[in-house]
């Protein structure tokens, strides 16, 4: 099981959920569950802040992804996902209700059994944080913040906690991104199958979770200028760099991170790692698929 259990043995079945909605709420990039249908089942601050969606609490007709996006675009995404694989850096142009536009790269994947899909998405920034001031991505981040996610489990009974964490358990498991969530002494935490599988200890995570995460970034001033970033700004935006499987071949990433903070103290980070090309990705459709 990629989570290692003995790092969350001192958590309260409460605590825990909360650390899930952290990393799905806080996240710095868009995650969205839809059915085939398009009808939205979940979506992150971030994602509502791409496509122009009212916040969560907000009262406001049933919303639909199949309303952002052109027919041929939404096409492919079902037709992938029901093949079994997954869409990595797809460029689309995402139409707002209130009719400007927005171009993005969505990484798609989704459980065709089930009609589910699960969407992650970032604007097709220009530039990177760290950066200069005043770029796309900086303006992104400055107007990225934190919300305290307890309202959203209080409340819950002990049926609606282990209801949400299985929820969100499996979603980041199988999101079609790398994740990772940092400890403050640079543990990893968690990590989900696709990162697993491209650093190539599926069936081994010990080898990665638990272990000192920095060891990973191939380029020490890269990793130099995410620390400086990190501690500096609180993230990390659309970062290239270059990170180490486990038997030191290597990949162009790019990274987005966050730092999270509890009582003004910093307890880790969450981060989304994408694959610079996509055919990296250990879980598209080959070419001898039907497309």
């Amino acid at each position: 099981m990629p989570i290692d259990v003995s790092q969350h043995a001192d958590l309260s079945a409460t605590d825990y959920l909360l650390e899930l909605v952290d990393l799905f709420e806080n996240a710095n990039v868009g995650i969205l569950v839809t059915d085939f249908d398009g009808t939205v089942r979940r979506a992150n601050r971030a994602q509502r802040r791409i496509v122009g969606w009212p916040d969560a609490g907000s009262s406001a007709p049933e919303l639909s992804v199949r309303a952002l996006l052109d027919a041929t675009t939404w096409e492919r995404l079902t037709a992938t996902a029901a093949r079994g694989h997954a869409l990595h850096n797809e460029p689309v142009t995402i139409k707002r209700p209130d009719g400007s536009t927005a171009d993005c790269l969505l990484d798609v994947n989704g459980e065709p059994d089930g009609g589910l899909l699960r969407i992650v998405t970032r604007p097709a920034f220009v530039a990177s944080l760290p950066g200069p001031d005043g770029t796309d991505a900086w303006e992104w981040h400055r107007r990225w913040s934190q919300s305290d996610v307890t309202p959203l489990v209080e409340g819950l009974d002990e049926a609606g906690v282990q209801s949400l964490t299985k929820e969100l358990d499996d979603l980041f498991e199988l999101l079609p991104v790398p994740v990772h969530a940092m400890a403050r002494t640079a543990e990893v935490r968690r990590t989900n199958q696709v990162h697993l599988r491209f650093l190539g200890c599926e069936d081994e995570p010990e080898r990665f979770v638990g272990q000192n995460l920095l060891p990973i970034f191939a380029v020490e001033a890269d990793l130099v200028a995410m620390g400086e970033a990190m501690t500096g700004q609180s993230g990390i935006v659309n970062f290239p760099t270059t990170i180490h499987r486990l038997d030191r071949s290597t990949l162009p990433m790019t990274v987005y991170s966050s730092m999270v903070v509890r009582d003004n103290d910093f307890v880790g980070t969450r981060c989304f790692v994408f694959f610079a090309d996509a055919s990296d990705a250990p879980d598209i459709a080959s070419a001898a698929d039907p497309a």
